[in-house]
């Protein structure tokens, strides 16, 4: 970052109002990334925890991809890390994933070299390259990560920060962390819904588009009625109506749906949906999204997307564009 800004291409208190002023959406918003500090070329780091990170590297091409030219050496590598970081949280891989990490990281690398040929490289670096050796050791390394521990610092921190005593503090933290389980513990012992719906309303099928109770029919034959939702939270995972899910793929690409009513059908969440075509566009790393010929309103079920976490569509000047949070390998 600090040689783009040493390139003149924007000063430093530009980049930190592009990142503050960027209109981040749902989980996005949550996990916002905070102002980059002046000493971050002399700390080797931005600050901020994983989560924020994360949504910085992944957003970054929506946040200053317009500003910079197409053939930047410095842009390429921060692209590579994004893709790295992609590649690293996927839930699936196959052979050719894993290749493409391997190259990924390597590209990675020259690149870095080639940019910063004074700098030593540091020992995550090594730790790297070892990714695509661990995925076919162990399988998708999202499922080993130290996230769900990294998360426990936010509740020994707030204690800490209510907890007016001093005295003997890892007592008082572990006994309230024991209180916490125990109170966990007890509430999972009630079956929950995997559902969570807000205001929802019934309708009668008739009422629908005959495409969609065409639709509706062949998985539910008996349907009368639909529940409708304006959102709705699965297993944890939350979707409304404007967001990006991906079902199926076109000519090697993910397709894109966005989705415009929620709606549960004998338990099970359905989205009614409109197609986007989409186009690959390298300098972001991301896809950009157009209207469909096809305007006719589809229904996909939870269980039928190629990846349950909804995306969110940015403007990016004129065009509409999405990120992908996680590599999805497409099927044709």
């Amino acid at each position: 970052m600090s040689l783009l800004i040493s390139k003149k291409y924007f000063t430093f208190e530009r980049l930190n109002t592009l990142i503050q002023t960027f209109p981040y959406k749902w989980g996005d918003r949550t996990n916002r990334p905070h102002a980059i500090p002046r000493s971050f070329t002399s700390r080797n780091t931005i600050g901020g925890n994983a989560h924020e990170n994360w949504t910085l590297i992944r957003l970054l091409p929506f946040v200053i991809g317009h500003i910079l030219p197409e053939d930047e050496p410095a842009w390429q590598l921060i692209l590579d890390l994004k893709d790295i970081v992609e590649l690293v949280v996927a839930p699936v891989h196959t052979d050719e994933t894993i290749a493409y990490l391997e190259a990924k990281i390597y590209d990675h690398r020259q690149r870095y070299l080639e940019l910063f040929p004074h700098v030593k490289l540091l020992p995550k670096h090594h730790f790297l390259e070892h990714y695509p050796q661990m995925i076919r050791c162990f399988g998708p390394l999202i499922v080993l990560w130290t996230m769900r521990f990294e998360a426990k610092h936010s509740f020994f921190k707030q204690v800490a920060r209510h907890t007016n005593c001093f005295k003997n503090i890892p007592r008082s933290l572990a006994t309230k962390h024991q209180f916490m389980l125990a109170y966990h513990t007890h509430s999972s012992s009630v079956k929950k819904s995997s559902l969570e719906v807000t205001h929802v309303s019934i309708l009668p099928v008739d009422v629908l588009n005959e495409g969609v109770v065409s639709t509706l029919k062949q998985s539910f034959p008996d349907v009368t009625e639909v529940h409708m939702a304006n959102n709705v939270s699965s297993l944890g995972i939350r979707y409304c109506e404007g967001m990006i899910i991906v079902h199926g793929s076109a000519d090697g690409l993910p397709k894109f749906h966005e989705i415009i009513k929620l709606c549960i059908v004998k338990e099970k969440l359905c989205f009614l949906v409109k197609d986007a075509c989409a186009w690959y566009r390298e300098h972001y790393g991301a896809f950009e999204l157009s209207a469909s010929p096809n305007t006719e309103v589809a229904v996909i079920e939870l269980a039928d997307l190629v990846d349950p976490y909804p995306l969110v569509d940015y403007m990016v000047g004129s065009l509409r564009m999405v990120m992908l949070k996680r590599f999805i390998i497409v099927k044709d």
